[in-house]
C-alpha cells in the first residue's frame, strides 16, 4: 500500500507560499520531469515538500522521501523554518513568521539544554554565553536581523498561529501577501473569533483586489484589443457560435456539492471512526483538506 504521510498543521504553516502561477508551473514540471527533489518527513509528518506531495499523491507521480532524525519537535521546528526563510523576501509576512519560529525554537531548545547539539549540527558556531545571555541576539545572528525585531517577530508568530487555528484561510492570505497587514493589524484580528475572521478575511480580500483593479482592467483591456487585432482575419466566414453562458460552470456545480455533501455526512453517520485504520484516515484528511483549499480559494474569487 502506498505509504501516507501526514499533514501537520504547525508544519503546513511553514510552508513557503507560491501563487496560483508558480503553482502551475510547479505540477507541470512535475508531470513533464517527475519529482526530482526529495519529500522530507520526520516521524510520519511532512516537513518539506506539501505542494509537492500533494501533486504527486494526485496525478500518482513517484517521489522518494528523505528521513530526519531529529530528537524532539522543537528542533525539526528550528531545521525547517531555518531552511525556508532563505527562499522569501526579506521583511515579508512569510520572513516575519519564520523568523518568529526560529526564536521560538530556538528559545526552546536552549531552555532544554539541546542548543549545543543542535549548533554543532547546524554548525552554528554561537552559544548564549557569547550573545550575552539573550537569546534574542544569538537568533537575530543566526538570521542577520537585531534582538528587537526578533521579539517582535516572536510576537507575530503567536497572533499568526491564533489566527490560523480559528481561519486558516486568513492565515494564508496573509502570509502569501494576498492581504497586507501591519503588527497591529494582526494582534486585533487574533482577538477575534471565528466568524468574525472570515467576515474580516473577506472584508480585506475585496479591500486588497479593489486597489489593484485599475490596473488589471488596463492589462485586461490591453489583452483583449491585442487577441481581437490577432483574431480579426479569421472571423469572416465563421458561423455564428451559440451564446456563451457565463454561468454554466457555476451552476454546475451548485448542483453538484450538495451531493457531495450528503454523501459525506452520511458516510460520517454510518462509520464507526474509532475502527477505519490510521493511513486511511489521514488519506481522508489530505483530500478533505485539497478540498477545503479549493473552497477557500473559490469564495476569494466570488466574493470580491
Amino acid at each position: 500500500m502506498k505509504q501516507v504521510w501526514q499533514i501537520d498543521p504547525e508544519f503546513k504553516r511553514l510552508s513557503v507560499p507560491l501563487s496560483p502561477e508558480e503553482e502551475r508551473r510547479l505540477e507541470n514540471s512535475l508531470i513533464r520531469e517527475g519529482c526530482k527533489e526529495p519529500i522530507v518527513v520526520w516521524h510520519g509528518c511532512i516537513l518539506d515538500g506539501h505542494k509537492r506531495y500533494v501533486i504527486c499523491d494526485f496525478e500518482e507521480i513517484d517521489y522518494e522521501t528523505r528521513e530526519m532524525s531529529f530528537p524532539t519537535r522543537d528542533e525539526a521546528i528550528f531545521w525547517t523554518a531555518r531552511k525556508k526563510i532563505e527562499k522569501v523576501q526579506r521583511e515579508s509576512a512569510a520572513y516575519r513568521y519564520l523568523a518568529g519560529k526560529v526564536y521560538l525554537s530556538a528559545k526552546a531548545l536552549v531552555h532544554t539544554r539541546q542548543w549545543e547539539n543542535v549548533s554543532k549540527l547546524e554548525q552554528i558556531n554561537l552559544s548564549v554565553k557569547d550573545c550575552g545571555g539573550r537569546i534574542s541576539v544569538l537568533v537575530a545572528r543566526v538570521i542577520g536581523s537585531n534582538r528587537t525585531v526578533v521579539n517582535r517577530y516572536a510576537r507575530y508568530v503567536k497572533d499568526m498561529d491564533l489566527i490560523a487555528e480559528k481561519d486558516v484561510g486568513l492565515f494564508d492570505a496573509i502570509i502569501s501577501g494576498k492581504i497586507e497587514t501591519t503588527y497591529s493589524n494582526v494582534m486585533e484580528l487574533a482577538k477575534m473569533d471565528s466568524t468574525k475572521l472570515a467576515n474580516a478575511r473577506r472584508k480585506l480580500l475585496r479591500e486588497q483586489a479593489a486597489k489593484f483593479k485599475p490596473r488589471k482592467k488596463a492589462a485586461e483591456s490591453e489583452k483583449k484589443a491585442e487577441k481581437a487585432e490577432q483574431a480579426a482575419p479569421l472571423e469572416m466566414g465563421i458561423k455564428e457560435m451559440p451564446a456563451f453562458d457565463p454561468d454554466m460552470e457555476f451552476r454546475g456545480l451548485a448542483l453538484t456539492i450538495p451531493t457531495w455533501m450528503n454523501a459525506i455526512a452520511r458516510s460520517r453517520a454510518k462509520t464507526n471512526i474509532e475502527m477505519v485504520s490510521e493511513p486511511t484516515k489521514a488519506q481522508l484528511a489530505v483530500i478533505l483538506r485539497r478540498l477545503e483549499d479549493q473552497i477557500t480559494q473559490t469564495l476569494e474569487v466570488i466574493e470580491k
